[in-house]
């Protein structure tokens, strides 16, 4: 018999359609063949029912232009039609004879096929059994027959790999093993990893008779052992095995047993067996062969059909991975842009309300630097977890990379609904979180942009509630902030600022300006504050107050901090050499001084500019903040301890603003404090100034550690101070910061230079 033919195979239920044509209905197993021209003359490609579930709005121009034509020739082998359309995924492949369309092969068209040709080779086989003249010629027919029989089942069974009808595939063929070995009763059973039934498919049983039997085999009996050992069986007595006790109760009474394992490789898939054959007669080796064929190619399909489910499970986890973000399972931001433009389509058209929440968590560099990065993951995956509780199952969450997060809110009755949400999710944060043991304490803030109020733009919208959320970081974080123009505004003189700041450095446009500080007592200058100030041709001067943060945030204030002390030291070693030896003091940021004692940096710097500018340690004092000291307190400790060692002075700045814990006052060793100008301020007509003043001065006498006034302004100021054992002052009343020119003429106009 000649080989199987693609044009042996046409399906049958295929539709003539034009490309203009939109489908409206679908209809089970039907294939849409699709055409142009003036008298749809020229085949355009194939559409199948799962092309229209995914696009079901488009005509069938619009499907056939995403695929590549794939067809076959009529006289195509069937095997390679199959290797075509598993290369290629095809559920459909067209048959042409060179421009001529002919009809359509689909894997269920091959197997109907190969059911019939499968057929025709049993009625073969039988009829030659019947008719052969002598054993010998019975023998030689069998042989070729089988041989046939198992080529077309390896075909048969070769389509149950990519099908969604295993079942029917599997009682085809147990029926067709049933028909050629004559036998009355027979089943397939397909077990798991652990040996239980997935999948169990019998012949000559009706459906009354399975319902009567009630329940599957136990594999306790003859079939366990043939899993179980991996094993044939052939019983010519069933009775006489007391194995036998597994069958069911009800099943209809067998005499004799045929049960081969379904294996590869040791591994055992299911097992397959036959019971009394018509004739009377027992299971013959050559039976027992073509049952082990049989298992054989079911094995290897088994085997193929598994492979291919870890393959898809691959490529459903690398889609996972393109549109998921991998650490908190919430959509990425390709995923979030692609809901995001169809939610913003959809409230166009039905005119809803959609909001847009730009989240960012304010202490998260904090909790990575404390604790390590695997502490920060698990931060993020928890505030993940309460940001989506606290939404509703249309919107949509986002992980925007780092500490960032974007939620957008879908079909709101009301603009507040997007307040509402917002505190929510900040009330939701602000509890504790429990991680690896630790209490974590985490704080956020949200910017919100509203369609279509805001822009009907997705990236306005977004760069919008970006722009409300560094306002609302501006504002003192923790809170939410709606987006207006004037947040627009701030936000791009805040790009500006920065833009202009990257490039102050290289362009030479930041200046230091001077403060003296001095002895209340006497009137002399004991030492200069170094100021920065910033001289930029587009903006003009612009004060510390509105660049310092900004550096903070992008951390350029680790350059920049770097320049000033060297600048600072440089110009002291200048009035050092004319004879006016005072002392210098230059201010440490948090982020400065974090970032150069993570890098174990800060000592090396401060001895390389001192080497370098030839100035004495004892005339250089750094002035940090309270909660900068307060940060890592044995690093802190460590490192403050190695620049005395040096012989630097150490101040504390802006003293009382802070923890002001007499604890950290006497195991740091400290120099200097200054008393915040805030305290200073209404000192003559606040009583409660007074006190504090007061008790900072016993405090620091007690100590013995210098104390520097801030901010005094006026005559009244200074004699209050001067009666409180407060030794220095600085401020307005004194001078104003001045350049270094100034600075040097009221250093020479001082009665006296040093303590």
């Amino acid at each position: 018999m000649q080989p199987l033919k693609v044009g042996d195979c046409l399906w049958p239920n295929i539709r003539l359609v034009r490309e203009e044509e939109r489908p409206y209905s679908l209809e089970r197993n039907v294939v849409f063949a699709v055409f142009s021209g003036a008298k749809a003359e020229v085949f355009c490609g194939l559409v199948t029912n799962h092309d229209i579930l995914q696009h079901s709005s488009w005509i069938f121009a619009d499907l056939v232009a995403q695929k590549t034509l794939f067809s076959a020739d009529p006289l195509l082998d069937v095997a390679k039609a199959l290797s075509l359309m598993d290369q290629h995924f095809l559920e459909a492949l067209s048959v042409m004879r060179g421009s001529l369309f002919l009809g359509v092969v689909t894997r269920s068209s091959i197997l109907t096929a190969l059911l019939s040709r499968e057929q025709d080779l049993l009625k073969e086989a039988l009829r030659l059994k019947v008719v052969a003249e002598t054993k010998h010629q019975q023998t030689m027919v069998w042989v070729e027959r089988l041989a046939a029989l198992n080529d077309a089942a390896r075909s048969l069974l070769g389509v149950l790999a990519h099908t969604s009808i295993e079942s029917e595939v599997l009682q085809a063929g147990i029926e067709a093993l049933c028909e050629l070995l004559g036998a009355r009763y027979g089943a397939v059973g397909i077990v798991d990893d652990v040996g239980a039934l997935t999948e169990f498919i019998y012949a000559g049983i009706s459906a009354e008779q399975a319902h009567q039997i009630g329940r599957l085999p136990q594999g306790r009996g003859l079939l366990g052992v043939v899993i179980g050992e991996n094993v044939s069986l052939s019983l010519a007595d069933m009775s006489k095995d007391p194995r036998s006790a597994g069958f069911p109760a009800r099943h209809p009474a067998m005499t004799t047993l045929l049960a081969v394992p379904i294996s590869q490789n040791g591994r055992v898939y299911g097992r397959i067996y036959l019971s009394d054959k018509y004739s009377g007669e027992a299971f013959t080796k050559n039976d027992e062969q073509l049952a082990l064929s049989f298992a054989r190619s079911l094995s290897l399909v088994i085997d193929n059909a598994r492979e291919i489910e870890e393959v898809k499970r691959a490529r459903q986890r690398l889609d996972y991975i393109a549109h998921f973000d991998a650490l908190t399972d919430l959509p990425n931001r390709t995923l979030f842009s692609d809901r995001a433009l169809q939610v913003l389509a959809q409230a166009q058209r039905k005119q809803e309300i959609i909001a847009f929440l730009f989240l960012d968590l304010d202490n998260f560099k904090a909790v990575n630097d404390s604790y390590g990065h695997a502490v920060g993951d698990e931060l993020l995956k928890a505030v993940a977890q309460r940001i989506t509780a606290c939404l509703r199952e249309g919107d949509t969450p986002c992980r925007m990379g780092g500490d960032e997060f974007i939620i957008m809110l879908t079909n709101l009755h009301d603009r507040l609904d997007a307040a509402k949400v917002a505190s929510k999710i900040l009330l939701c944060l602000s509890e504790p979180m429990q991680l690896r043991q630790l209490q974590i304490y985490s704080r956020a803030s949200i910017g919100i942009s509203i369609y279509p109020d805001n822009s009907a733009s997705l990236d306005e919208l977004l760069a919008q509630a970006d722009s409300a959320l560094y306002h609302a970081k501006k504002l003192g974080k923790n809170n939410y902030q709606f987006f207006t123009s004037e947040m627009n505004n701030a936000a791009k003189h805040y790009l500006r600022l920065e833009y202009h700041l990257r490039h102050a450095l290289d362009l030479n446009e930041l200046v230091l300006h001077y403060q003296p500080q001095v002895r209340i007592d006497g009137g002399n200058v004991i030492g200069m504050e170094a100021l920065l100030r910033w001289q930029n041709q587009a903006l003009g001067t612009v004060m510390p107050d509105q660049f310092i943060g900004l550096a903070e945030d992008t951390g350029l204030i680790v350059p920049i901090g770097a320049w000033v002390l060297r600048a600072a030291c440089k110009q002291a070693r200048i009035w050092q050499l004319a004879g006016m030896p005072i002392r210098i003091a230059v201010n440490l940021s948090g982020r400065q001084f974090h970032h150069f004692q993570n890098q174990q940096h800060l000592l090396e710097l401060v001895l390389d500019v001192l080497e370098e500018t030839g100035l004495s340690p004892e005339l250089l004092e750094l002035e940090i903040t309270e909660s900068v000291l307060m940060h890592k307190l044995d690093v802190t400790l460590d490192t403050l301890k190695k620049l005395k060692n040096i012989g630097v002075r150490i101040s504390v700045d802006d003293f009382g603003t802070g923890y002001s814990s007499l604890s950290y006052l006497k195991r740091f060793p400290l120099d200097t404090l200054k008393i915040d100008r805030s305290f200073v301020k209404d000192i003559c007509t606040d009583a409660n100034d007074r006190a504090i003043v007061s008790a900072i001065s016993a405090m620091a006498w007690q100590l013995k550690l210098e104390l520097v006034a801030e901010g005094i302004e006026d005559q009244e100021q200074l004699d209050f101070l001067g009666g409180q054992q407060c030794s220095f002052g600085q401020g307005y009343y004194f001078s104003r910061p001045v350049p270094a020119e100034q600075a040097s003429v009221l250093l020479s106009q001082s009665a006296i230079i040093g303590h």
